[in-house]
């Protein structure tokens, strides 16, 4: 402390005293804060660790000049003191607060030049091996050049340490990711912070911060609250800035991806790019020599073609493109590599990612699941940069649309179907559903691919964190008419070797207490007796809706009653019993009728209703026409049982 002259306290809070200084040869500025230690030993321990805060030199972390422990004699109390570079421009924090009570924007320029500083930085950090776990405006500071620069890594642990797995509560609460409180965590709670910090800057034009405070909190409870805020940011921002934002605050962690991961985002490379950054190389200019394949090549020379000018983007995706005209159905697994490192390498270009993931999805689709099971394409290579083509082209309506519908078909693949999951997938399908709820195919496409992909437990649970059933009830109320969407909602996707179908995700989700709430909220009995009525004459939708609404009303009351009344219209047993006419030579249907009653049986106060119908002559006739398949006589006895 002798070194230096204490001129003003600029702070004090639950880790520590802050205190502006001047060093007494230099006469230079700095930033002091003490930490105060309980005991030697852990000012020794806390000591160690602050250490490794020399190593962190960068241009956009804030300078450490040194660290020492002292002792206090006017407090009694020992302390550890870390001094660093002082910024007379403030902090964000500040910044965001003037422009708030201005209703003033900052301009995405703006934003991405300082999104692509801090993630530089933390990339940085990271590859050392220290998380932050305090990341917020008040640690952003602000250069004279209008730079950023992360500071007061004076609570970051060494990743190594057993601490960073534990439940700390060190950061500040609304910066802070889900799964500190709860669960083990890594590098990517911080990713969650920069989501947080960068929703702040995004939204200063329009909410105050008493506001912005309320909806980072409710985001870690609920997406819609994200989405709600982001269609405001996505008046003054592009569709990529609000995609960054959502990525960045998922709330499941294991797929949110690593700061380093997102460096491979396009528009992340523009953010790093206005910093000059190291990350990204200098963009090559675009050969102007780009070649076309022979007329008349094989497949054999297409690749040797792809090869020979694999740094031409343009003449690769002629080469795709070749191949997709070619009609290819199989390639050989080394090709498949080949086109997966060509995606990756290319990725900031769309159409070679609409060519080569349509390619992609021709030989998915001619893989047999259980002979070619393993199969590179059902590899989580394969997957991993799918799931990037989707989060780096989210304006693209046509590559999310192609790409929805290859991970509907890998997923057939029961292992991939988890790596999915793992990769994020689920997310991404239900990010482009978001993107584009009024476009029937893309509605279709990933409907279709969600109700494959909860047939796994691990997507299912993803599914009911982020609320997925709110997106389908609402694709289902959007697409009421439109019998391709209801295909695919309703239908057995092609080629999968099992009955999987949309309406099966009401039946798996539907155990679930919260899903069950949203659904009722949602009034899904009278959205599925829609469906019913408007495609009565669908074998399949008729049968999995009767399915979805079997295991919807056996799980909630209030929705037996919602099926029973139907706003809607007729009532819900009067809709069935009329599917039944339709149906009563198809046992599928038929069996999923006869578990719906039974499942309306089970509430005493419907089992009036169900006498006074014409249940029991329905029940007659199924009696004769299938004495024999114990699956209907086993629901038929028990509505009987109850009508007596």
């Amino acid at each position: 402390m002798d070194k230096f002259d204490l001129k003003q306290r600029l702070g004090k809070g639950a880790q520590g005293s802050v205190f502006l200084v001047i060093e007494k040869t230099s006469g230079e500025q700095y930033v002091l804060k003490k930490v105060e230690c309980t005991d030697e030993q852990e000012a020794n321990k806390a000591f160690k660790e602050v250490m490794a805060l020399q190593d962190l030199k960068h241009s956009y972390i804030c300078g450490y000049k040194e660290f020492f422990v002292t002792w206090d004699k006017e407090e009694s109390a020992m302390f550890v003191c870390i001094v660093m570079d002082f910024y007379p421009m403030g902090d964000l924090d500040r910044l965001l607060k003037q422009k708030r009570e201005k209703k003033e924007k900052i301009e995405e320029l703006v934003l991405k030049k300082w999104f692509g500083q801090m993630l530089e930085a933390l990339v940085f950090v990271h590859k050392k091996q220290v998380i932050h776990r305090d990341l917020k405006p008040s640690n952003i500071f602000l250069t004279k050049d209008l730079n950023v620069s992360i500071g007061d890594f004076g609570v970051a642990t060494v990743m190594g340490d057993a601490r960073t797995r534990t439940r700390t509560t060190v950061g500040s609460m609304n910066w802070m990711a889900p799964e500190v409180l709860e669960r083990p965590y890594d590098e990517r709670s911080d990713v969650w912070s920069l989501g947080c910090i960068m929703l702040e800057m995004a939204t200063c034009g329009f909410m105050m911060s008493q506001s912005i405070a309320g909806v980072l909190f409710e985001i870690k409870q609920s997406p819609t609250a994200l989405e709600d805020t982001l269609k405001q940011v996505g008046k003054d921002y592009s569709v990529d800035m609000c995609q960054l934002i959502r990525t960045m605050l998922r709330r499941s962690f294991q797929e949110r991806p690593s700061a380093v991961e997102m460096v491979d985002l396009p528009y992340v490379k523009e953010c790093l790019a206005l910093s000059n950054s190291a990350l990204v190389g200098k963009k090559k200019e675009k050969q102007m020599n780009a070649k076309t394949v022979p007329k008349g090549a094989t497949e054999a020379a297409v690749v040797a073609f792809m090869k020979e000018n694999s740094d031409n983007e343009i003449s690769i995706t002629n080469a795709v493109a070749h191949l997709n005209g070619m009609k290819v159905t199989k390639l050989e697994a080394a090709t498949k590599r080949f086109l997966v490192q060509l995606m990756r390498t290319h990725m900031s270009e769309k159409p070679l990612q609409i060519e080569a993931s349509r390619l992609l999805l021709t030989v998915a689709a001619a893989a047999d699941v259980e002979e070619d099971a393993d199969d590179y394409i059902f590899s989580g290579e394969v997957i991993s940069v799918v799931c990037l083509g989707m989060k780096s082209h989210v304006s693209s309506k046509e590559l999310q649309s192609i790409n929805s519908l290859l991970l509907k078909t890998i997923a057939l693949n029961e292992n991939a179907a988890g790596l999915i999951g793992d990769q994020g997938g689920v997310q991404d399908i239900l990010s482009t559903m978001r993107a584009f709820p009024d476009d029937p195919e893309v509605s279709g496409n990933c409907c279709s691919a969600l109700s494959c992909l909860t047939i796994n437990d691990k997507n299912l649970a993803i599914m009911r964190e982020e609320k997925g059933v709110l997106d389908l009830m609402k694709a289902m109320e959007t697409h009421e008419k439109e019998a391709s969407v209801i295909d695919f909602a309703c239908s057995a996707l092609w080629g999968c070797p099992r009955s999987c179908t949309f309406t099966v995700l009401y039946i798996y989700m539907s155990f679930v207490d919260d899903n069950v709430e949203m659904m009722a909220e949602r009034k899904a009995a009278e959205v599925l007796l829609n469906a019913i009525v408007l495609h009565i004459k669908n074998p399949d939708v008729v049968k999995n809706a009767s399915m979805a609404l079997g295991s919807l009303v056996g799980e909630s009351e209030e929705s037996a009653f919602a099926a029973l009344n139907n706003d809607g219209g007729k009532s819900g047993l009067t809709i069935l019993q009329e599917a039944y006419q339709h149906h009563k030579d198809n046992p599928d249907v038929v069996e999923n009728i006869c578990t719906f009653f039974m499942e309306m049986s089970e509430y005493e106060d419907i089992v009036q209703d169900l006498s006074n119908s014409k249940v029991r002559d329905l029940l007659k006739d199924v009696k004769v026409k299938y004495a024999s398949n114990e699956d209907i006589m086993e629901p038929v006895k028990a509505v009987e049982a109850k009508l007596g």
